[in-house]
């Protein structure tokens, strides 16, 4: 009976010990946003400053989640957004963004205005989070953030969490069509255009399975890619705890793909994982190259019978 308890308390001292090892080593790796070198770092924001702002009447903060999972937890005060809210029902293709009519009602009802920041976080390395920056964006909404590490840092440092729903009062938001900013927006045309391009670059942020023709994932037409583009998986851009990794690391990433290119157009299944490649080139690198997202995508591109694929069947 004494050597089980014995053994009990050694194997408990020895997990006590890698937990307090493991969180040394995430804190002695952590660099904050502010000495990654990056072009834009006002863009990202911390979870320790999101925790000091959070609580001011014109921060609204969006858990960019499936409902499901925004019940198991989320950041106190969050309002819940998922795709739906941010697609054009209406639209051809699956996964389209809203207009801005579409987009200034769901931000109504969300209770955001026009003069809020609006920090938004996943649970996924911000790349959902990335499609509703990019959209607003284009909208000529400017204040937007994203959580850096999202959900999964916030919980790592022990912040805390609610299960209950959270909700801002309404707004009747309105946006200014002078504001309105298309160049980070890439057509089925653009895609095109760029494939004899020599100056451009088309780049496929999938999965290495999508790209090669392996997979087919659910809502594409047909397997592959769009010829001649460059493969470089958008998860590439993050370090293990899902926080962006450092403007030199990002160089190292892209570096020798962008190089000398003056047209970047990223590009997946529906400009969800694109967006965050587009952010990642844009406002953490600061590349000099057109950067424009392809919102049709692989969707419609592969749907599109006459357009030509690589790697397909």
């Amino acid at each position: 009976m004494l050597k089980s308890k014995r053994e009990s308390l050694l194997v408990l001292s020895l997990v006590l010990v890698m937990v307090i090892s493991f969180s040394l080593m995430a804190a002695a790796e952590f660099v904050p946003i502010e000495d990654r070198g990056y072009a834009n770092p006002d863009v990202l924001i911390s979870a320790a400053e999101l925790e000091e702002i959070m609580d001011r009447d014109d921060v609204k903060i969006v858990d960019f989640r499936n409902l499901a999972m925004y019940m198991t937890g989320h950041i106190p005060g969050s309002t819940n957004v998922w795709r739906s809210d941010q697609s054009d029902e209406n639209a051809e293709f699956a996964g389209m963004r809203a207009n801005a009519e579409q987009m200034a009602a769901m931000l109504s009802e969300k209770g955001i205005a026009e003069d809020d920041l609006v920090v938004i976080y996943d649970a996924k390395g911000d790349y959902d989070a990335s499609r509703m920056w990019w959209i607003l964006k284009m909208y000529g909404h400017d204040k937007v953030r994203l959580l850096d590490g999202g959900l999964e840092r916030w919980k790592a440092l022990d912040k805390k969490t609610s299960v209950f729903p959270s909700s801002y009062e309404e707004t009747n938001y309105t946006f200014d069509e002078s504001e309105f900013d298309f160049s980070m927006l890439a057509t089925m045309e653009d895609v095109e255009a760029a494939i004899d391009n020599d100056n451009a670059l088309i780049l496929d942020t999938r999965s290495e399975g999508e790209h090669t023709g392996a997979d087919l994932k659910s809502g594409a037409e047909r397997k592959g890619c769009i010829p001649k583009s460059v493969w470089i998986e958008w998860t590439e851009a993050l370090n293990d705890d899902l926080t962006f990794k450092s403007a030199a690391d990002l160089e190292e990433v892209y570096g020798e793909a962008i190089e000398g290119k003056e047209l970047i157009i990223p590009y997946c299944q529906s400009a969800v994982r694109s967006s965050h490649t587009t952010f990642v080139l844009t406002q953490l690198l600061g590349v000099d190259a057109e950067v424009k997202n392809y919102d049709g995508s692989w969707i419609e591109w592969s749907a599109t019978e006459e357009l030509p694929v690589e790697n397909g069947e």
